[in-house]
């Protein structure tokens, strides 16, 4: 396993999310993909290139980071609501992810296709179905604030900054969801003997 960045040497040392879920568009890269950059992409030793030769490259710490999730077997999913999936999914497939297990694509980190959710007001619920995982044991990363207010009454969503995906953004998130599991866990316990005494007294 590759080591995590050494601000975070321990980042996945204890209780981790089931999923964490990453928008695309700002939040991967820097740009809104068939908007300023066009499939066809192409990665060489300088970057990666689209159609014209404009610079597609996703925000710097994007491959190493996401290739500690991978490494750590935390299964990693995309949204998107950008309306171009194909060229989207395209860009995925491009962008390297850099893992103990050798270099892949962010595409090939996903567990299934069907963990990449395009163009819906429903991805959530869709990925629930296809994994069998409740959203509350999800974490979510975007860079529109309007999505994080939406996504954080049933989840742990984190608003990342200019600089996209970063490990700072990833230890703020595994934290703040850690914390969330803290104050779910002895809320479920109280509940728990408390119908036990219900059922007692019956």
């Amino acid at each position: 396993m590759l080591s995590p960045d050494p601000s975070y040497p321990h980042l996945f040392d204890g209780p981790n999310p089931s999923i964490i879920v990453f928008n695309c568009d700002w939040t991967l890269y820097p740009f809104d993909c068939e908007k300023v950059v066009f499939p066809p992409f192409t990665q060489s030793e300088i970057g990666i290139t689209d159609r014209d030769g404009r610079w597609a490259d996703p925000f710097l710490q994007v491959p190493k980071v996401l290739g500690a999730i991978a490494d750590a077997e935390i299964p990693i999913a995309f949204l998107s609501r950008n309306p171009s999936a194909d060229s989207v999914e395209g860009l995925l497939r491009t962008i390297p992810l850099y893992s103990a297990k050798g270099t892949m694509s962010l595409w090939d980190a996903m567990p299934s296709r069907d963990y990449f959710q395009a163009f819906s007001n429903k991805h959530f619920a869709a990925l629930e179905a296809i994994s069998g995982i409740d959203r509350g044991k999800m974490l979510f990363f975007d860079n529109n604030p309007e999505n994080i207010a939406a996504a954080q009454k049933d989840m742990t969503a984190i608003e990342v900054g200019k600089y996209g995906m970063t490990w700072a953004a990833l230890h703020e998130g595994v934290t703040t969801w850690r914390q969330k599991l803290k104050v779910a866990q002895p809320l479920q316990s109280t509940y728990g003997q408390l119908q036990r005494s219900q059922e007692k007294g019956r």
